[in-house]
């Protein structure tokens, strides 16, 4: 293994060990200085993880810049983006009708399901979580850092999806009796996420761009209040 090869898995796992304990870091530093404000304690924390993996990628970037800019032509872009997005939709939209079939009661949806939750906060928190949050840190966190080190196609998509998943059911919980459905729900995405990410030369600023048109729907079914 090279010493490349080795600065990359050492910093991969960093990342991932700070996306573990930088809420509660900036929440005790938080807490000690006297602001008690839940959102905006949110809101500092999460932009402080954001600053510090766009810093820690930003060559990553860069480079996917140049790449985009290089070899896909503008109307390329917009095909590719609102195809990936509308296979996203497509899935989250067959789920959601065998979920209502099977398990009435469940929600399937659980990005929609966890924006609804954070607009009952804050709106602004709810925006920037789902538009720039989500799509810029948690596209670096799982699929950049995994794919740096990862260069066997198949594996890089098997791995990134299933440490996704993980991921979900540690932060999000799920039920334990419906374990398997929580893992389809989960993985499946993540595997056409990351599947798009490796037939797009690995380029996470296509991605980027899907994750943030797919996530345009359910935050305008929000703002219109059409979920309710």
């Amino acid at each position: 293994m090279t010493i490349e090869k080795q600065n990359k898995i050492i910093k991969m796992l960093i990342t991932f060990i700070c996306y573990f304990a930088y809420f509660k870091v900036v929440s005790i530093i938080c807490t000690t200085l006297g602001l008690k404000n839940d959102v905006l304690v949110s809101f500092i924390a999460d932009f402080i993880f954001l600053i510090g993996i766009i810093f820690a990628y930003k060559n990553n970037l860069k480079n996917d810049f140049k790449k985009l800019k290089k070899n896909y032509k503008v109307s390329r872009i917009i095909k590719v983006v609102l195809l990936g997005a509308l296979v996203i939709f497509v899935f989250n939209f067959f789920m959601g009708a065998v979920t209502e079939l099977l398990f009435p009661n469940l929600e399937v949806d659980s990005n929609t399901e966890s924006i609804t939750n954070l607009q009952s906060i804050s709106l602004v928190y709810t925006i920037f979580k789902t538009m720039i949050f989500a799509v810029i840190a948690e596209e670096l966190l799982y699929r950049e850092t995994i794919g740096d080190i990862i260069d066997n196609k198949a594996l890089f998509i098997i791995i990134s999806s299933v440490v996704y998943t993980i991921m979900n059911f540690i932060f999000v919980g799920i039920d334990s009796n419906l374990v398997f459905f929580h893992f389809i729900i989960y993985f499946l995405p993540a595997l056409i996420f990351s599947t798009i990410y490796i037939k797009n030369d690995k380029n996470i600023i296509i991605l980027m761009l899907i994750k943030f048109t797919y996530q345009i729907i359910p935050l305008t079914i929000l703002l219109l209040g059409l979920g309710k």
